[in-house]
């Protein structure tokens, strides 16, 4: 449901209005909002080169300050932070520059070691292979080597430099391959030092880099630079080891306090870029804002105990059916615990405009109703609850769930709603799976001769088309008598023709097309037209109150391919019956393709088929959740005007981690 808010005014002198939003942003209810009127004066911007502007600047330093250390510092689970809400900036600049300085000096240890390493594995197979031809030229007084990689390139460009070197050198020159991997081809240039500068000149001219040691082996020969190089292979890991322990035990030791600083930081800039939406005069100020009515006595006693009369609160119920003025209320959902985990499928839109209607209770119903109708099979639905129970565990010990694959991150709250969203989906599903007798496809019926109660792939395939259907017209009907209440008591005269001649118009399709087709008795068609003018008329109607479109009959076309649209859950639903049976039977094919039999064709086709389960049954979470999830995205928001009715979320001014 979406709570019932009230316009809330604070006054006061303006020498209190540093402690009063203190005092408003740790209590946390009030949703802050510019004053809308001409009269009233406005603060401006922060100015450049104010003390405002100083402080934010410093404020916003040390607050990337803050965040970088905290990225560079591992999670460790729950950390105890503490209150810094009485320390000074230049005490929390304080506290940050030792960590700062240990985790600086730690991470660029880390880095060079990484980096060492790296040097190392890409060039010790290469010196390994040239060392021979490198130090054989390496204490020479006439001669020089020049050793270099190529990348891609076979002999036949090595023998094309040899070519144009003996020519650059009147034939004063060597060149030596060796194969160092499949792509990768060593070769030392070994030439009379006269010729240094031309050689030289014309290898870097051809994009050639010369191998050279890194500075820790340079002045080493080469077969002491390879010792060495193996023996800080195998210390350099450990070290790498050692710096993430040291980052680890520091983050457990430290990371409280930063998380507190980083709060601290977001709250003081919060305090800053609220003010422009303040009101102040030379002596006093106004805060205007929202608070659900519940909270007002609440704000109303925290601020009168804390300045007495010095400051006056002064509220107004927002009328929900006063369309212009429900349009600035931001809109806070609250719902049951056990609807409030399905908010998540609208979080993705901007919330229902204040005074219309919250659809989460409708989704927690109709949500998991289509997944169910869909997969239906009692395997993938235990499936779907040990997934679910296993996310909730992780959730109560505090522990994110990353997919690296899709980029998503899920905090222990988010992670807790979708383990509750995915647990009553499974049970959905292990309903319908009882009905259609599928477990795991079609085990039960291979296994044990078991017949369904309802057979959604053979037997009553029409009628599980039919009843998806009219599950359509449910929802698209629901979507429009809904928008048609909604304005009456808003009393929207445009929304009630439209919705009136949609459903009318929308009767009149059903109805002619179903006679025709012979769904419905052949009456029906000749009496659909009786709709049909009634729309007319209600079209009419509105043209007079310049309440009308002629879109809306275009509408109502699209409304009739919204019914239809519902029968994606048909498709899907088969599809996935389908790919379960074709698991099943995949394994005992290729167990019978390979001619094994007894214990070992068994073994091997139950593996296969318990293979190609999963792999479908990931396929189900990614497509068979999606699609009922669209159908109320598109085919029903699209009925109540969701999407054009939306308002703004509730964003109360409070402080961080509340």
């Amino acid at each position: 449901m979406i709570l019932e808010m009230s316009r809330v005014i604070v006054l006061g002198p303006k020498r209190r209005l540093g402690e009063v939003m203190d005092a408003i942003q740790r209590l946390g209810v009030m949703h802050v909002d510019r004053v809308e009127a001409e009269a009233v004066p406005q603060v401006r911007p922060v100015e450049p080169g104010s003390e405002e502007e100083a402080l934010q600047r410093r404020l916003e330093g040390l607050l990337a300050r803050t965040t970088g250390l905290l990225n560079l510092l591992a999670r460790v689970g729950p950390v105890e932070i503490p209150a810094l809400s009485d320390r000074s900036l230049d005490e929390i600049e304080a506290l940050l520059e030792p960590v700062e300085r240990e985790v600086r000096e730690i991470v660029r240890a880390r880095l060079e070691a990484e980096e060492e390493l790296e040097l190392i594995q890409a060039y010790e197979n290469a010196l390994r292979v040239l060392s021979p031809l490198l130090s054989a030229l390496e204490r020479s007084r006439h001669f020089e080597t020049y050793g270099f990689v190529l990348r891609g390139k076979g002999m036949a460009a090595v023998a094309g430099l040899h070519q144009e070197l003996r020519r650059l050198t009147d034939g004063r020159v060597e060149v030596v391959a060796r194969q160092i991997d499949e792509k990768t081809t060593g070769v030392v240039v070994a030439f009379h030092r006269r010729d240094a500068d031309a050689v030289r000149s014309f290898l870097q001219r051809a994009g050639i880099t010369e191998l050279r040691l890194p500075a820790r082996f340079a002045d080493r020969p080469t077969v002491d630079a390879i010792q060495e190089m193996e023996r800080r292979r195998e210390e350099l890991p450990r070290e790498i080891a050692e710096y993430n322990r040291r980052l680890e035990a520091l983050s457990r030791e430290r990371r409280g306090m930063l998380q507190a600083i980083e709060a601290y930081l977001k709250d003081e800039l919060a305090k800053l870029q609220v003010l422009p939406s303040l009101a102040q005069s030379r002596y006093t100020f106004i805060v205007h804002g929202w608070v659900p009515t519940r909270e007002v006595p609440k704000l109303r006693a925290s601020l009168r105990r804390q300045f007495g009369n010095e400051v006056v609160v002064y509220d107004t119920p927002v009328d929900p059916h006063d369309h212009e003025e429900a349009a600035h209320v931001p809109v806070a959902l609250e719902n049951p615990p056990p609807v409030r985990p399905f908010q998540l499928l609208l979080t993705i839109f901007r919330p229902p405009r204040y005074g219309t209607w919250d659809p989460s209770p409708l989704l927690a119903v109709t949500f998991p109703l289509f997944v169910g109708l869909v997969i239906g099979d009692v395997g993938y639905g235990v499936l779907f609850f040990l997934l679910g129970w296993w996310m909730r565990n992780r959730a109560q010990r505090h522990q994110a769930l990353e997919i690296a694959l899709l980029n998503v991150r899920l905090d222990p709250e988010t992670l807790g709603s979708v383990s509750w969203v995915v647990r009553v989906i499974s049970l959905w599903v292990i309903g319908f799976g009882v009905v259609y007798a599928e477990v795991f496809g079609n085990l039960p019926e291979l296994l044990f001769h078991v017949r369904p109660i309802f057979d959604r792939v053979h037997a009553h395939r029409d009628l599980y088309f039919q009843l998806i259907v009219l599950l359509g017209m449910v929802m698209i009907y629901g979507g429009l008598v809904g928008h048609l209440w909604m304005s009456v008591r808003q009393r929207h005269l445009r929304g009630i023709f439209e919705s009136t001649v949609m459903v009318l118009v929308l009767t009149w399709v059903l109805l002619l097309l179903g006679g025709l087709a012979g769904m419905l008795p052949s009456q029906a068609a000749s009496t659909s037209w009786y709709f049909l003018w009634a729309g007319l008329g209600a079209f009419a109607i509105g043209l007079a109150f310049r309440a009308a479109s002629p879109m809306w009959f275009l509408e109502s076309a699209t409304a009739f391919g919204h019914v239809l649209s519902h029968a994606r859950l048909m498709a899907f639903g088969l599809a996935a019956a389908a790919l379960a049976t074709a698991a099943n039977e995949l394994g005992p094919s290729m167990a019978e393709t390979f001619g094994l039999s007894g214990l070992v064709g068994t073994i091997v086709a139950s593996v296969v088929s318990a293979l190609a389960q999963f792999l479908f049954f990931v396929f189900t979470i990614v497509g068979h959740v999606i699609q009922p999830a669209r159908l109320h995205w598109v085919e029903f928001f699209t009925k109540v005007k969701y999407h054009e009715e939306a308002g703004e979320p509730y964003r109360p001014f409070q402080r961080t981690g509340r």
